[in-house]
């Protein structure tokens, strides 16, 4: 009876203690799989806010970043910047150099696109610009040559005035579009003095007769080398059509010499700049703008980058920081003395001289009846001083006529007549050339 007794309870020791030693191993087991899931767990939560964060940082790249780029650089934006990354702490990760070079590789695309479009254009415009500029000096060319048939005073001599001012204006127009597109003025001249320059640019401008010219022999009949003069000229224009065109009364123009050479100060009595807008213009007259097709400013203020361009690429300087006496703008062109010409040499005033002296003993002018002014305009004399008046280098001179015939002035169909003359020579010359390109075709 004791033996069973004995050998249950050793069975049941026995089991009772394979029993704990199985607890204890499941319990060690189990510590040491909770050991291996921590690190697990952990890193499978940060690679899931590692996931969230990549997923967040591509939509921020593309519906925040790449159009503040498209905006910038392709629509050409004032005041946009392209923002860096939202998540902060991917700055200098792979991730972040990746969308680096992206927003690089859109940039540049861009960039050389807009290069390609804007030099092709450029070299269009400069071909359509030059054929347009030729056939209004062939026009201007015409007309003057029948005014040099007939004496000022009369109304087709004035007409004939009318008509140069306007295709003098329509090649200024041509002549700024052209210099923004990269290329020169289109026109070399020879040494002129300041007082040409002013007379010149006042005569491009519609309010020719507000612009009130102080003229003084001793800096207006100083030369200027004739490499610049059609630079200066073109300047000054934009000066004065900017200053007349932002006041209403008198612009006053006055040549002053300086340390470093001249200047040609221009004051109006409107409109003042604020200070943005005088840093702006600080900024435009400071570059070497170019035209840039794919993205076009007002192309009613294109005056200071034409002047900018000009400016920087001749050697004289142009400046509007100032206010004038009057309450407007001071504009000032600061001319060096480098960029000063000499003039005619004594052997050619000579020859000149000779030459005119010959021309009025074979062809007498006829007496005009009536002075006019710049462009046809009569002479705005109430306040300002008697300038020097401007003469052709050979005495215009009437075609010979018989006595028994009438004047030109006097015939009342040499208005129309005249007109049929210029309008047949012009054409003559248009057919002309058409027929040699098409011989050339």
């Amino acid at each position: 009876m004791i033996e069973p007794l004995v050998t249950t309870a050793t069975l049941l020791g026995g089991g009772f203690a394979v029993t704990a030693v199985g607890l204890v191993r499941q319990t060690r087991a189990k510590r040491a799989l909770a050991a291996k899931i921590g690190p697990l767990e952990r890193e499978h939560f940060a690679a899931r806010q590692l996931t969230g964060a990549l997923d967040a940082e591509s939509k921020h790249l593309a519906e925040t970043r790449m159009p503040a780029l498209v905006n910038a650089a392709a629509r050409g934006q004032r005041g946009v910047t392209v923002p860096g990354l939202s998540v902060s702490h991917l700055a200098g990760t792979p991730i972040d150099g990746y969308h680096q070079a992206v927003l690089g590789l859109c940039d540049k695309a861009i960039s050389i696109t807009r290069d390609q479009i804007a030099l092709a254009a450029r070299s269009s415009v400069r071909d359509i610009i030059d054929e347009a500029q030729t056939y209004l000096v062939r026009c201007q060319m015409k007309a003057i040559e029948e005014m040099e048939r007939y004496p000022e005073g009369t109304a087709y001599h004035q007409s004939l005035m009318d008509l140069d001012h306007l295709v003098t204006r329509a090649l200024h127009t041509l002549q700024r579009t052209r210099i923004l597109t990269g290329s020169w003025p289109g026109l070399q001249r020879a040494d002129c003095t300041f007082r040409e320059i002013v007379e010149s640019a006042r005569g491009r401008i519609d309010a020719l007769l507000r612009v009130n010219y102080t003229y003084e022999p001793g800096t207006g009949e100083v030369w200027v080398e004739g490499r610049v003069v059609e630079p200066v000229t073109v300047a000054l224009t934009e000066l004065l059509s900017n200053a007349t065109a932002y006041s209403d009364g008198k612009v006053s123009v006055e040549v002053q010499q300086i340390q470093t050479g001249y200047c040609i100060v221009v004051d109006d009595a409107g409109l003042n700049m604020n200070v943005y807008q005088r840093q702006e213009a600080a900024q435009l007259l400071s570059q070497r703008t170019v035209l840039d097709v794919t993205s076009l400013p007002d192309t009613q203020h294109l005056g200071f980058p034409v002047i900018g361009r000009l400016a920087n690429e001749y050697g004289f300087n142009a400046d509007v920081s100032s206010t004038s006496p009057f309450g407007g703008v001071r504009a000032v062109l600061r001319i060096p003395r480098d960029l000063l010409g000499h003039g005619p040499t004594d052997e050619e005033r000579e020859a000149e001289r000779q030459a005119a002296a010959a021309s009025a003993v074979s062809h007498p002018p006829i007496p005009e009846q009536q002075p006019a002014g710049d462009f046809g305009q009569p002479p705005d004399t109430s306040d300002s001083p008697v300038l020097p008046q401007r003469r052709r280098r050979s005495p215009r001179h009437a075609p010979s006529t018989r006595t028994s015939e009438p004047a030109p002035q006097e015939d009342p169909d040499a208005f129309s007549q005249g007109f049929a003359n210029l309008t047949a020579t012009i054409r003559e010359g248009e057919n002309d050339q058409i027929q040699g390109e098409q011989s050339r075709d």
